[in-house]
């Protein structure tokens, strides 16, 4: 019996550790289950820098994890009023809007969640006239440095997420 309440006791102290990305992109990838869904932790992260950069390194510093999901427009229903909604839903669980960038038909939208001045989590959605992604960090990444992280997961040679 005292095995079981410590090992309940043990369970719980870990369940914030255990806790998901935000329920918004939780409920998109239950959704759609065709989107290509990836999943890094912080021990993956640091697996993915193979060439042992010191500023990867310091990007990742401050990640628990990231779900990165993709769905192809031709291949589902997801359309602007769709994407509205998810916004709404993201601002809902107190994301607020960060930057927004637009250019060459591709559209990006990154959300942060701040809890007492420190960020807990960031969302980026990535849009255009093929796909839809959206990257959800639980973890800080420091702002001037999204975009990097961004090139650096788009540019992983093993993974096939160019936009072009």
């Amino acid at each position: 019996m005292k095995r079981l309440f410590l090992l309940a006791v043990a369970f719980l102290v870990q369940m914030p550790l255990l806790m998901a990305q935000s329920e918004t992109t939780n409920q998109f990838h239950e959704d759609h289950e065709e989107a290509m869904a990836l999943f890094f932790y912080r021990n993956s992260l640091r697996m993915l820098n193979m060439k042992d950069n010191p500023q990867l390194d310091e990007l990742i510093r401050d990640i628990e994890k990231m779900k990165f999901l993709r769905i192809s427009k031709s291949e589902s229903d997801f359309d602007k009023n769709q994407y509205k909604d998810l916004v709404g839903k993201y601002h809902n669980e107190e994301f607020e809007d960060l930057m927004t960038i637009r250019s060459e038909g591709s559209n990006l939208n990154v959300f942060i969640k701040e809890k007492d001045k420190v960020t807990k989590g960031l969302v980026i959605l990535l849009d255009n006239d093929d796909d839809f992604a959206i990257l959800d960090i639980k973890g800080a990444v420091p702002l001037d440095r999204v975009a990097e992280l961004m090139n650096y997961v788009r540019s992983t040679e093993d993974l096939d997420l160019n936009w072009d």
